[in-house]
């Protein structure tokens, strides 16, 4: 099982807000078993919501919604990387993993994560490649989606 630590990015990346966290690698001399028994996550789509009110007064520029299904309920973070850009390369800080705290049965019947997106003023478009890991080291199927920000 991989351990998911949190951190806290000052970024443009996370949960209307800037609450992110990474994966940290395991080391070891033995080669890693592969996965047991089970079934890889499917992520179905990716939707994106403009301008998501967060409280506060703040707005969240793109909202994906990531809707995925997970047989074995066991879904345990998204992974996402960046496929290409036009963007200020500074200020496009991706963690590479967010923790999934959705209840096992949700997964099973279908659920949706939600990431968040701030663009800041910049005119750029940026895609992602998203894919899940459960518990087990399944990795689910990949989806690119594109976020474009002031018309990028």
């Amino acid at each position: 099982m991989r351990t998911i630590l949190p951190v806290f990015v000052t970024g443009l990346l996370g949960v209307c807000g800037t609450l992110a966290s990474c994966q940290t690698p395991t080391t070891s001399a033995v080669p890693k078993a592969p996965p047991s028994g089970g079934s890889a996550p499917v992520l179905e789509s990716v939707s994106l919501r403009y301008n998501v009110p967060a409280g506060t007064g703040r707005i969240v520029s793109v909202v994906p919604d990531f809707h995925f299904i997970d047989a074995d309920g066991d879904a345990v973070v998204i992974v996402r990387e960046i496929v290409e850009t036009n963007g200020p390369q500074y200020s496009l800080h991706v963690p590479p993993s967010s923790p999934i705290d959705i209840a096992a049965a949700a997964q099973r019947k279908g659920a949706v994560f939600s990431g968040g997106w701030t663009c800041g003023t910049a005119q750029y478009y940026i895609t992602l490649r998203a894919y899940i890991m459960d518990a087990e080291d399944h990795k689910s199927n990949s989806l690119q989606y594109t976020i474009h920000c002031n018309g990028g």
